[in-house]
């Protein structure tokens, strides 16, 4: 029979995509076309601006205005601390690189390109930088209403008191990252190659500000390749920035070289911007979230125009070879490489605030060092060797744990080990993976190997999920015993009152009675035969019902050996017994359902994850070391079965400690290593308490394994459970002992030349055992009979705990060393010498 699909499921799905794909609605009155060409003839003014003015026609002292946006006297920015800000930057380029920045300012560097004239900088700066901010004095404190209606708007009263500005630094100080990419055939330089475009991603945090806020955006501009110095800004609706850039430098030689660059790149942006299929409001926006940020209106934002400069280098390699060698190695040893730094001085227009970077001269060396990084060809590689150690911890992962489930193939050993410690390892590896197939959209790097890493970690989930489906499949009997002892006792029904035998007939007529006086009886035939004699013999009769089989457990055990109260069940009668109860349900259809919930938890976990991803410093931090200390309690689970089951030595000790520290090494990282590929903050005391606690999780297994699984729980705080190493009392009839006791040798009696009795040790208050599997002697103390209360207290006290963890005494009054019953039921839990049912160790 054909097997129909319901449509419905992938008309959601079709729905969903719709959805997901339509574009924002927007409002009737909007004509996007009209504004979109206001937009790009504005550009066109702006761009035929920045061609006639000159140096100095934007002086605010002098009452010269620029007629862009943001740069008008209506504008209300606070553009009077220009001046100081271009001071700044011109003594930080003064101290980076000595007399030769006279020649950066008046343009003689840029006339002579001589090779050996050229400065020790990076001229490509692809890569990052980071280190810590200060706020200026000289910075002010600005009001919305103080930077006039372009900026706020003064009439909402729903918006106005609840406004926040973003990139609003109001602190003293916070830390302070910027990623520069700058890419060959994608980056516009001139002609004779000593100024380029460049971009940058800044991320800047206010340490002061509530629960360790931080923005993110991208600023624009020039980069002078010889001098090794940058000016970089916003732009947006309310400010051109990048029309205005070149008003901003500190010469008028670089004034004109950077406007004769931007006149030519901003030109070909705008026509490229005309003649795209889909509009883009602004190449060079500020947001993260893409370049239509300015469409449904004026963002509220600090505007930003960021000064770098980089120092020349200590070494006297040849930087263009070593850069050309970083990006297409050959093989040639490079030595030491001088990291990325620079200096930096920031300066908002809008918002008034003026930041520099921490470092000397006002700062000692040993304190911080201004902005330091690498270049993206280092970052590079420190991720493939992350990635590769991920992996090489992977392998040890998987390793242990095919070893755990080689050493737990038996019911016996995966009745021991905790479904919940499984699946939160496989929860931690499912979310591994996901997260390794989304990383290459924050890293940008070593694609191929995140997803051969992201393989290995669902290769470990499918490991893990496979452990989970046999460690249920065992322990769903466990469960249902446990529902049947624990269930109420059925009423048991009344019987039924005997039918009356009726006296047999043939033809109508009744059959003679026997010797006694009793009719006799035969088999009624069965409803709708004819009425008469019985069948003769030679009729043909029905073939016999064929035996019902009997199915041996895979550990060779009767299905019914571990349940000590399953009693035999007679064949049911149908007309006096009730029907049986429903049959219980398949254990795979429950783990089917174990699995949809795991999947749901794991989703939900990482979309949770990454909304706290890009929330404040705080909450981010908190929630991640919440998350880290769930997922490294994995051990717990495992710790509560050995308790609840008292029963220990469920998992290997390579399995244990090698896990452990597979798992917590990713973790270590994060949390140690300054450097470390995702950005994140170095947190030693945090890691401390992590590993403090996985610590403590490994020796509280040890301690079950060797004082016991209930020695830190007491009495009454768990179920009942059989005790196989009881303290042995020797009472009159020797009805608590062992029946194992060994009968001593002639040679030791004629030897000691006294009787003794059997069993009976060379020490006093102990007795020799024989043990049957290994077929050695058991000498365990024991109890006299009538001892005091002094000597129960010596023998049940702490000190002779180690030696009753040597023997176990099985409910049939059977002995054997402890080591020697543990390894027999592994496979088998029925006694070695009766064959009885054994509780589960």
């Amino acid at each position: 029979m054909e097997v129909r699909r319901d449509p419905r499921s992938f008309l959601f799905f079709i729905i969903l995509l719709l959805l997901i794909n339509s574009p924002e609605p927007q409002q009737q009155s909007f004509n996007t076309r009209s504004h979109y060409d206001e937009v790009i003839q504005r550009e066109w003014d702006q761009l035929d601006v920045l061609n006639r003015t000159r140096y100095g026609d934007f002086d605010v002292n002098r009452k010269r205005w620029l007629n862009v946006s943001g740069c008008r006297a209506e504008d209300g920015f606070a553009w009077d601390l220009l001046p100081s800000v271009r001071a700044k930057a011109n003594a930080h380029g003064e101290r980076a690189l000595g007399n030769t920045w006279r020649n950066v300012l008046d343009g003689t560097m840029y006339q002579h390109h001589l090779e050996e004239g050229k400065l020790p900088v990076y001229r490509n700066i692809s890569g990052y930088v980071e280190g810590q901010w200060v706020r200026e004095s000289i910075s002010r404190v600005r009001h919305p209403h103080d930077m006039g209606n372009t900026t706020h708007f003064a009439h909402d009263p729903f918006t106005n008191s609840a406004m926040e500005f973003d990139r609003n630094l109001t602190g003293p100080g916070g830390p302070f990252r910027a990623h520069f990419t700058q890419l060959d055939g994608k980056m516009r330089t001139d002609a004779n190659e000593t100024i380029g475009e460049v971009s940058a991603k800044i991320v800047v945090g206010d340490d002061e500000s509530f629960g360790g806020n931080w923005w993110e955006f991208y600023v624009h501009g020039i980069h002078f390749k010889d001098s090794g110095h940058a000016v970089l800004t916003t732009t947006s609706e309310r400010f051109a920035g990048i029309f205005a850039l070149p008003h901003f430098q500190l010469s008028h030689a670089l004034h004109d070289t950077a406007r004769d660059f931007l006149n030519w790149t901003v030109h070909e942006t705008i026509d490229r911007q005309i003649h795209r299929p889909f509009p883009v409001w602004n190449p060079w926006t500020s947001s993260s979230v893409g370049s239509n940020d300015d469409m449904a209106g004026v963002a509220h934002h600090c505007e930003f125009v960021l000064y770098l400069q980089q120092p020349p280098s200590v070494q006297t390699t040849d930087m263009n070879w070593l850069e050309h060698e970083m990006r297409f190695p050959t093989g040639a040893p490079l030595g030491h490489r001088s990291q990325l730094s620079m200096s930096m001085v920031g300066f908002s227009p809008d918002c008034g605030y003026v930041i520099e970077s921490k470092g000397p001269p006002d700062y000692a060396p040993a304190e911080a060092m201004h902005l330091i990084g690498s270049k993206t060809e280092e970052y590079n590689n420190r991720a493939r060797h992350s990635i590769i150690a991920f992996a090489i911890a992977f392998a040890f992962q998987l390793s242990f744990l095919i070893k755990q489930m080689k050493e737990t193939a038996t019911p016996s050993m995966r009745s021991r080990v905790s479904f919940y410690t499984i699946a939160m390892m496989a929860l931690g590896d499912g979310f591994t993976f996901l997260v390794l197939i989304f990383m290459y959209l924050f890293l940008g790097t070593a694609q191929l190997a995140m997803y051969s890493i992201a393989f290995v970690a669902l290769f470990s989930v499918l490991a893990h999920l496979r452990f989970l489906m046999d460690i249920w499949s065992v322990q769903s009997a466990e469960r249902a015993r446990l529902e049947r002892q624990n269930a109420p006792a059925a009423p048991t029904p009344p019987p039924a009152p005997p039918a009356p035998e009726e006296p047999a007939v043939s033809n109508g007529l009744p059959l003679a009675a026997d010797a006694f006086g009793t009719p006799a009886t035969v088999a009624r035939p069965p409803p709708g035969a004819p009425a008469g004699l019985p069948l003769p013999v030679t009729a043909p009769r029905p073939p016999p019902r064929p035996p019902t089989p009997i199915l041996i457990a895979p550990d060779q055990d009767d299905p019914l050996s571990d349940d000590d109260d399953a009693p035999l069940l007679p064949t049911r009668n149908p007309a006096t017994t009730p029907a049986p109860a429903p049959a219980e349900p398949n254990s795979r259809a429950e783990f089917g359902s174990l699995y949809s919930r795991f999947c749901l938890l794991l989703i939900i976990t990482f979309f949770v994850t990454i909304q706290f991803a890009t929330a404040r410093t705080l909450y981010r931090s908190v929630y991640f070391s919440i998350l880290s200390f769930i997922y490294l309690s994995f051990w717990v689970p495992q710790i509560y079965r050995n308790v609840m089951r008292n029963c220990g030595r469920a998992l290997r000790w390579d399995y244990t400690i090698g896990t452990s520290i597979t798992r917590l090494v990713p973790i270590a990282y994060f949390y140690l290593k300054a450097d470390n590929v995702l950005f994140a903050g170095t947190d030693w005391q945090t890691f401390a308490v992590l590993a403090g606690w996985v610590w403590l999780q490994i020796v509280a297994l040890i301690s079950q394994n060797v004082l016991g699984p209930r020695f830190f729980i007491k009495e009454g705080w768990a179920p009942p459970a059989y005790d196989y190493h009881p303290i042995l009392r020797e009472d009159e009839e020797g009805a608590l002992l062992p029946l194992n006791a060994t009968s001593p040798s002639e040679d030791a009696i004629e030897g000691e030349g006294s009787s003794k009795s059997a069993g009976e040790a060379k020490d006093k208050g102990k007795k020799v055992f024989d043990c049957s599997i290994c077929a050695m002697d058991i000498e365990v103390p024991v109890v006299p009979a009538g001892a005091d209360e002094s000597t129960m207290a010596g023998i049940g006290g702490t000190g002779m705990v180690l030696q009753r963890r040597l023997y176990m005494v099985t409910p049939c009054r059977h002995i054997f060393h402890a080591h020697c019953l543990e390894g027999w039921m592994r496979y088998r839990l029925i006694c070695p010498n009766c064959r009885e049912a054994l509780p589960p160790l």
